[in-house]
């Protein structure tokens, strides 16, 4: 809450505003008037303050009316504004609108205005909340006039696309004013996180009544409704972009619907031309996202799409770094279908998503594979961390166009979920879609080898008995699996025959006993070389034994067949081969039962890092308390090889967010103290422990002090 939100409307507010502006702004060469000829708020047919200096002008409206109370705001303020350009053209001329919180509706009336004047150097409007408009003010009040000078200031209505809601306008000031205040970032991430959370839980709800009415209204059965409720996210994802991207207007709220509605012949099923038109886009079809049988229900009209989505989902904006509305939609596909989404598949925590990409060290040449994508986020932040990367280097156009098309690369058993993470992929601007509905077991065919893994695959038991799993898949790839040597077992069996001939020739006096005796032990001979040979030769018979393992196991297990064996042949041995990061279910790290997959992943991989998450860190996002822990390793070009490195661990108690969903500290990475920067310390150390080709343990020992995070 700000100082703003107690005083009174009539006689405190405006008086406050305009002395906290005049003490801000006037040391940086505007004059403030506040438009009250009484001690009360300004008379109709002015705007609350003014603020102007030579070539400028700006009418600053104020109120403490929130959500739908605000509508009657936006025709007073509007025709102060066109009163004042009128009377100052030669001037560049804006508006401030101060409230409490911006209502949706406020900020789509302002976001249209804007559009309609984006090709005017002025005549633009922002909606400052009180929260962020004191936080401005008090900045501008302490710092000397040379400092958030007044071009600065104007800076602020560039960029007006991103005016989604008051925390994209906070991060906005951020960005264009106090980019070096860390306490700020940290308010707004928090804050980000928070309203994040609760708007996904928000949007769950309301596609489950949505879903609902869907059936309720015959015009989908539980299937087919889900799918409609997805097409239609994605239509509204789709024009958000294109409205923030391209500047386009966006077809998809209220009143623009109205109007592309009243262009199509047919006015009840603009819904379905306009789902259409967006599919004939010419890079959907490149990507081959959509089907001739993606289609929304004969029985949707624009009534229902106007009453049960437009207006009821209009105060969201899907297309930012937040919230996430194909995420929201995909859990509802999950619980509606009765599909387990509770960690492997969608819901990894976003930070958690974030610390593993930072922690691969991405470079901007690698390729990456998630072999079960979920809606692709490990895809979609990689994506993020390389195109920062990227930018502002030589051929950056060609680098961009090759990281979007032959770079990040996914695989989802599920085909609608598949789809999910195709739209995910292409609302982040990926060129060409690389996501196949296919097991993600069952990719070792492939010819390409990728230079990094993320994953969090499902932490539940799969099914390896399964009829797609084949006995090849069991018996030979699958080393993880529990298997009975039926060649070693027949071994045995033919050195106790050999045993027992033997003790029966040592008795027998019969010399054609004696003959057949010597003979079955010649062919038991031969038979037991044979056994030999196979054994030494990995040419056995298995039996598998039991059907069920964790997830985490069998994906490990494949992905040893993905990686590359040489990822950067500059590197030091172990840190040269293919990168794996991986989130396990911890009964796979410390019970008996998987003793033979820690064999497995000791013999294939240099463990760089085990790091263990709090119990508590999927139940903001799933409601269980499974313990896991992300595996970081390399895969060995040489399974001979011995590491010689030490390994990190570190446990991680806080992830930015607690059990109520409420932020909090964030242990993983961010604070100059915490697991990432850890990480990187060590590494450093373990690096210049090297003598030539050799690691010396003794010199590493005294650089590096494991510690604790304060």
């Amino acid at each position: 809450m700000s100082k703003y939100d107690n005083l009174d409307a009539r006689t405190g507010l405006e008086q406050e505003i305009t002395v906290d502006l005049k003490r801000a702004l006037t040391k940086r060469g505007f004059e403030i008037r506040h438009n009250s000829k009484t001690e009360f708020h300004s008379p109709a047919g002015f705007s609350d303050i003014e603020m102007w200096d030579d070539t400028t002008h700006i009418n600053i409206e104020v109120t403490k009316r929130v959500k739908s109370n605000q509508d009657g705001e936006w025709q007073s303020f509007k025709d102060h504004f066109e009163k004042s350009k009128k009377e100052n053209a030669n001037k560049n001329c804006y508006v401030w609108f101060i409230s409490p919180e911006t209502y949706y509706r406020t900020l789509n009336s302002i976001k249209d205005w804007n559009f309609a004047h984006q090709n005017s150097k002025d005549e633009k409007m922002l909606p400052i909340c009180f929260s962020t408009f004191e936080i401005f003010i008090n900045k501008l009040i302490e710092t000397p006039n040379d400092q958030y000078t007044k071009s600065q200031i104007l800076t602020l209505f560039e960029n007006f696309v991103e005016f989604n809601d008051d925390e994209s306008i906070l991060r906005h000031f951020f960005i264009k004013l106090f980019n070096s205040d860390l306490a700020l970032q940290e308010k707004i991430e928090i804050e980000e996180e928070e309203r994040h959370q609760k708007v996904v839980e928000e949007l769950i709800s309301g596609f489950k009544q949505l879903e609902q009415k869907m059936r309720d209204k015959g015009i989908a059965t539980t299937e087919k409704a889900t799918r409609n409720v997805i097409y239609l996210v994605f239509i509204k994802l789709y024009e958000e972009k294109k409205e923030k991207e391209e500047g386009k207007r966006n077809r998809f709220t209220l009143q623009s619907f109205k109007d592309y509605q009243s262009n199509i012949r047919d006015d009840s099923r603009a819904i379905h031309q306009l789902f259409n038109d967006i599919k004939k886009d010419a890079e959907l079809q490149a990507c081959r996202l959509f089907t001739d049988e993606d289609l929304l229900s004969e029985r949707i009209n624009d009534e229902f799409v106007i009453e049960h989505f437009i207006k009821e989902f209009e105060e969201y904006i899907f297309y930012t770094s937040k919230v996430d509305g194909l995420g929201a939609a995909y859990e509802v596909l999950g619980q509606l279908s009765g599909k387990d989404v509770k960690l492997g598949q969608f819901f990894t925590p976003e930070n958690v998503v974030k610390f593993m990409v930072r922690l691969a060290e991405l470079h901007p040449e690698d390729t990456i594979y998630d072999p079960a994508c979920g809606t692709a986020r490990f895809l979609t932040n990689s994506m993020d961390d390389l195109e920062n990367k990227i930018k502002g280097t030589r051929d950056e156009k060609s680098k961009l166009k090759k990281l979007k098309t032959t770079q990040l690369y996914g695989t989802d058993y599920d085909p609608t979920v598949a789809k999910l993470a195709k739209m995910n992929m292409y609302i982040h601007g990926d060129g060409k879609t690389n996501i196949n509905d296919e097991d993600g077991l069952l990719q070792f065919d492939k010819d390409d080898k990728f230079d990094v893994i993320l994953t969090n695959p499902p932490l539940g038991d799969l099914d390896y008995s399964s009829s797609r799993y084949n006995a090849e898949f069991r018996e030979t790839r699958m080393e993880v699996v529990p298997k009975n040597n039926l060649t070693i077992k027949s071994l045995k069996k033919v050195d106790d025959d050999i045993l027992l001939n033997k003790t029966r020739l040592s008795a027998e006096t019969s010399k054609n006993k004696i003959k057949r005796i010597v003979t079955r032990i010649e062919e038991l001979e031969r038979k037991k070389a044979d056994l030999e040979y196979k054994i030494r030769h990995n040419d056995c018979e298995y039996e598998t034994s039991g059907a069920l393992l964790k997830g985490g196991a069998l994906f490990l297990n494949a992905c040893k067949y993905y990686l590359k064996d040489v990822r950067n042949s500059d590197e030091k041995i172990e840190w040269r081969g293919g990168k794996i990061l991986i989130i396990l279910d911890e009964g796979i790290l410390n019970t008996d039962d998987y003793k033979d997959v820690r064999e497995f992943i000791k013999k294939n991989f240099f463990i760089k890092a085990v790091i263990s998450l709090t119990k508590d860190t999927f139940v903001p996002v799933s409601k269980t308390t499974t313990k896991t822990s992300i595996i970081y390793a390399i895969k060995k070009p040489d399974t001979d090889v011995i590491q010689r490195e030490p390994i990190f661990f570190a446990h991680v108690e806080k992830v930015g967010l607690n059990t109520k969903k409420k932020g909090c500290e964030n242990h993983l990475f961010g604070s100059g103290n915490d697991i990432l920067t850890k990480f990187f310390d060590f590494k450093n150390a373990v690096l210049s422990s090297y003598e030539g080709s050799s690691f010396k343990r003794e010199k590493f020992e005294q650089s590096f002090t494991p510690g604790t995070l304060s």
